[in-house]
């Protein structure tokens, strides 16, 4: 067996290697026990030398009620939904009351109606939108407030595109929905 002598002398750089890892250990070492110790501030000079400390104020207390739900009256709940769905069940309202639309044309190709929406709109006679059912396109104008602004309406289509629309009392079941 030989000794560590003899093996440093046979074998130079890995003592050297060696000895490199045990100095870097103790670098390690020294510097986890004395940088803490280095960096840790002096609470006593900050509090000598700094600004005056003064402790924060409690919070303020709040007192508040307790949430109370509100009480619904349930009568009076159910009277509502009868009335609304009488209201949408009823059949639409006589002519002095109603409103009207202008059904100016019925189309298979979408293209065709939306150009016809397009002359509509410049002649500002009123809203002009499109609604389509199965294969068939149609063009509405309106809702008109009365059949008077409706049949003017309907006489300046004629007169300026020459076409004839069909005035319709204005049900919003019906015509409401684009």
């Amino acid at each position: 067996m030989t000794s560590s002598t003899e093996q440093a002398q046979t074998n130079p750089a890995s003592h050297r290697r060696k000895h490199q890892w045990i100095g870097a250990a103790t670098l390690v070492a020294v510097a986890a026990l004395v940088l803490p110790w280095l960096l840790t501030p002096r609470f006593e000079t900050i509090r000598e030398q700094g600004p005056p400390l003064t402790p924060l104020p409690d919070p303020p207390q709040i007192t508040s009620e307790p949430v109370v739900p509100p009480v619904i009256d349930q009568a009076a709940l159910q009277e509502s939904r009868d009335k609304l769905d009488a209201l949408m069940g009823a059949p639409i309202g006589d002519e002095a009351q109603a409103s009207f639309i202008l059904q100016v044309g019925a189309f298979k190709n979408r293209e065709n109606a939306q150009a016809l929406q397009l002359k509509l709109e410049a002649l500002e006679i009123g809203r002009v939108y499109l609604r389509t059912e199965e294969s068939l396109t149609r063009v509405y104008v309106g809702p008109l407030l009365d059949r008077t602004t409706a049949e003017s309406a309907a006489t300046a289509i004629q007169t300026q595109l020459s076409l004839k629309a069909q005035i319709e009392q204005y049900d919003v079941r019906e015509h409401g929905q684009t």
